[in-house]
């Protein structure tokens, strides 16, 4: 028989073990906007779009090919986060191109070549200029308005229901880290 002493201390016990689990549970990650419908052109010269994405958990990023600066960081970063989900089907990664006249889908299948794109599951994407700077606008809410081509360095972790969950810098180790940490978070959550 328990005695009421240790009664006592089991109770307290059991209440410090559920607070401690209570504790630990993580808030869901804030909805901080949503992307809208959109029709592209991918790497294969196939129409690909939004509802291409939908129910899968995707990271997105913006991009030109013949960018000297923070792009070929950024796609090595991206590739990084391809390769880590690449057994994992509900994950994509997604890089629109901010250079429409150049990026052609030949010359997007010859970057995704570079970086060594299973293109099945990391889409690049391009669209007349208008289409590209309305995603932009209206969806990601990331980057230069009026001259696309200033594009933001920042990647978007994009829920199933086509939600913005989070920005992280793609030229940004730590923020590679914390991307792939919310991704597992993400997936657990849905």
């Amino acid at each position: 028989m328990i005695s009421q002493k240790n009664r006592f201390i089991i109770c307290i016990v059991v209440g410090i073990v559920i607070g401690l689990l209570w504790l630990k549970k993580e808030e869901p990650l804030p909805v901080l906007g949503s992307i809208p419908d959109f029709v592209m052109t991918n790497s294969n010269n196939e129409s690909f779009g939004s509802s291409d994405l939908k129910d899968n958990i995707w990271v997105a990023d913006f991009i030109f090919t013949t960018c000297a600066g923070p792009c070929p960081v950024m796609s090595n970063e991206m590739a990084i986060v391809h390769q880590e989900f690449i057994e994992d089907e509900s994950i994509r990664t997604v890089s629109y191109t901010v250079n429409p006249d150049y990026d052609t889908p030949e010359v997007l299948a010859d970057y995704a070549e570079r970086y060594n794109a299973n293109t099945e599951q990391w889409h690049f994407l391009t669209a007349p200029y208008e289409d590209i700077q309305s995603i932009i606008v209206n969806g990601f809410k990331m980057g230069d308005m009026e001259e696309i081509v200033f594009h933001s360095t920042r990647f978007a972790l994009v829920d199933k229901e086509m939600n913005i969950r989070g920005y992280y810098i793609g030229t940004e180790i730590e923020d590679i880290e914390e991307l792939k940490k919310d991704i597992r978070r993400l997936k657990k959550e849905t």
